[in-house]
């Protein structure tokens, strides 16, 4: 690991104290946070250069699992940020790039993807917003929905079919362009702003045509996004797993700790166990972030197997993990969302399984 990369890591360690993870429970989207995170160069760690820092996946996998302990709504946004700025810079014109990306690099604007529709939803090839060419523009009609930082990102890369194309392609709006609609209130990660988006004859010029390939597109943000959703799971985990073992280490019932049970040691002798293999898994990953099968295989079994961890923290924490007097309760509405991001786990299983017999 090089020293500019340990230094990331031990001030992630370092910022994640200072983030808030209560607001984010009200709903309330942790701008604050993010804004911390601008300010220390976190939103540049994996951008290439000469925008980034092009750090190695590794270190962008140490600080996402770091963030997603403190606050797992702020981890969510932040990955999403990033796998949509290195989308944006992998297609995206130079003009476009010079334009936005040195703010995107330093957090002063927020980006994010907007495929899913109610009419196919996981499915981004199911679509009814039309964008129109006319003139020297094109005029796009639609709505989106389930939607990361709905009226709250400053950029979406809108998914689009295209009239008189075959191929849906990609579009960046501004905020301006788009209205918000009908916002959710989810189980878990409540603070990411999750809604719908409406466009009504947004003029976007022909430069603003990121790529006329969806499916291109989608490549590159999956496989990062997948990969931060990986490695958020592992550090929901970990966290989760921390605080059952400081629980019942501390909690005594008459004599003894609940620590000196042999069922409970079992737990967490599993739960370790489990943790540990979260943590190789993702990092395998990240040295093959290129490889789509080696992501698929991380986000399918971090995002199962963390949940399995999680609900053992919850049972050997009794009513205390149950309640919120630990963050496992929160911990483990919020891992269940790492199954729907960038691609729903299913659909990454039939993806993989494809993969292996073709």
């Amino acid at each position: 690991m090089s020293e500019e990369a340990e230094l990331i890591i031990q001030s992630a360690n370092e910022l994640s104290k200072q983030l808030d993870s209560t607001s984010e429970e009200q709903g309330i989207f942790p701008r604050k946070n993010l804004e911390l995170l601008a300010q220390q160069g976190f939103m540049g760690i994996l951008i290439p250069k000469p925008y980034g820092l092009e750090l190695p996946a590794k270190t962008f996998v140490d600080v996402v699992k770091t963030i997603a302990k403190a606050s797992p709504s702020t981890a969510w946004l932040y990955v999403t940020h990033i796998a949509s700025t290195i989308a944006l810079h992998a297609f995206a014109n130079q003009q476009v790039k010079e334009k936005y990306m040195k703010d995107l690099v330093e957090g002063k604007i927020l980006i994010g993807a907007a495929g899913t529709e109610s009419v196919g939803g996981a499915i981004n090839a199911v679509l009814n917003t039309t964008a129109e060419l006319k003139g020297d523009k094109y005029v796009i009609n639609g709505s989106k929905t389930f939607i990361t930082g709905a009226g709250e990102l400053d950029l979406y890369l809108l998914i689009s079919k295209i009239q008189g194309q075959q191929k849906p392609g990609v579009f960046l709006l501004e905020k301006n362009q788009v209205k918000s609609g009908q916002k959710f209130t989810s189980l878990g990660m409540k603070g990411i702003s999750w809604g719908e988006l409406i466009i009504e004859n947004a003029e976007v010029p022909k430069d603003y045509m990121i790529i006329d390939d969806a499916v291109k597109f989608l490549g590159v943000l999956g496989r990062i996004g997948m990969l931060g959703v990986s490695a958020i799971a592992y550090g929901l985990a970990e966290g989760a797993f921390e605080e059952a073992l400081n629980h019942v280490k501390n909690r005594k019932l008459g004599q003894n700790t609940l620590a000196s049970f042999e069922g409970v040691q079992i737990y967490l002798a599993e739960m370790a166990a489990k943790v540990e293999a979260l943590k190789q898994m993702v990092y395998q990953a990240a040295e093959q972030s290129t490889s789509l099968p080696a992501i698929l295989k991380a986000r399918i079994f971090n995002t199962e197997t963390a949940l399995e961890v999680i609900d053992k923290a919850l049972r050997i924490t009794g009513g205390h993990g149950f309640s919120n007097a630990l963050k496992i309760e929160k911990y483990y509405r919020d891992v269940r969302a790492t199954m729907l991001h960038f691609q729903t786990l299913e659909l990454s299983k039939k993806v993989l399984g494809g993969l292996l017999i073709a």
